[in-house]
Formats: structure tokens, C-alpha cells, sequence
């Protein structure tokens, strides 16, 4: 994906190639959670990327990681509607809910939208809420926030 990545951002590949290939490897990460078995009683986590956020593979990635470590996923995908996150979250309880941005464009669309996320998280805290991607960490580096840690490294949750 850094490659496919790297040569968009270099005008090597037009947009329609870096689209295509984003597809084919979305698809296949679809496909591969849609038949994965865990059980039923399994803790669930949720995973979504911010809204006006497009970018969902890694979180695709990083649900499959936690899938063969015995949980249940669920991913809201990319750029939810304002609001989906907070209530799919009430309604789901879950264990984690880990949060993606890898640009900055959820953070410049909606200047309240972090805090809002911060403050649900402090009315929830029996759920860890994580954040990560590049836009996030770029976007928090002299922020502090109240109950969402932010991670440069998802796999950290996995330990906790």
C-alpha cells in the first residue's frame, strides 16, 4: 500500500490505478473477515475510520490482527456519518473502539469533532478508545486529550 501509495503521490499512477489497486486489496481483506469463525461470547471491538476520512485498509489490517487473537470486530468503515460512531457505540457497548485518521481532512472539516470524540469517551469509560494513523498523529502532537490515548502503534492494543 506504501508503494501504491508512493507512486500516486509521485504522478507515477494516475488516480483511477491507485483507486483499482486500493480496491482490489479492500476486497480481499473484506473477504477474508467476512469468512473468518470466532465466538460467539468473543469481546467485541469496533473500529471506524473519522468521518471525511476515506481510508479504511488499515483498519481492515489491524481488525484481522485482532480477529485471530480471539475478538469480535465490527468496522463502521470509512467516512461515517457525524454522529454513527457515538451511536453504534452506545448500542453496541463494546470492549475497544479504535479510531482511524491517516490524513488531517477529518480534523480540518470539523474543528469540534476530537473533542466531541474525547468528551463520549470520558462519558464511557468502561470502553478504551483509541486513535491512530498519520492525520492523527500529525493533528494531536500538542494536544491532550482526556480519554482517548493515541497510538502510533494499534498493536498496542492488543497487548492491554
Amino acid at each position: 500500500m506504501n508503494k501504491i501509495g508512493s507512486k500516486w503521490s509521485n504522478r507515477e499512477w494516475d488516480a483511477y490505478q491507485e483507486s483499482v489497486s486500493s480496491l482490489v486489496v479492500r476486497d480481499f481483506l473484506v473477504q477474508i473477515r467476512r469468512n473468518f469463525r470466532y465466538k460467539e461470547d468473543a469481546p467485541l471491538i469496533v473500529g471506524a475510520c473519522l468521518p471525511y476520512e476515506q481510508h479504511e485498509i488499515p483498519l481492515h489490517i489491524l481488525l484481522l490482527q485482532f480477529m485471530m487473537q480471539g475478538w469480535k470486530t465490527i468496522l463502521i468503515g470509512a467516512s461515517p456519518a457525524p454522529g454513527s460512531i457515538e451511536s453504534l457505540v452506545k448500542k453496541l457497548e463494546p470492549v475497544i473502539v479504535v479510531l482511524s485518521a491517516t490524513t488531517t481532512i477529518p480534523f480540518e472539516t470539523d474543528r469540534n469533532l476530537l473533542n466531541s470524540l474525547d468528551q463520549f469517551a470520558v462519558e464511557h469509560p468502561q470502553i478504551d478508545f483509541y486513535l491512530g494513523g498519520t492525520g492523527a498523529l500529525d493533528y494531536t502532537k500538542n494536544k491532550t486529550l482526556c480519554a482517548i490515548d493515541i497510538t502510533n502503534s494499534f498493536e498496542e492494543t492488543l497487548i492491554k
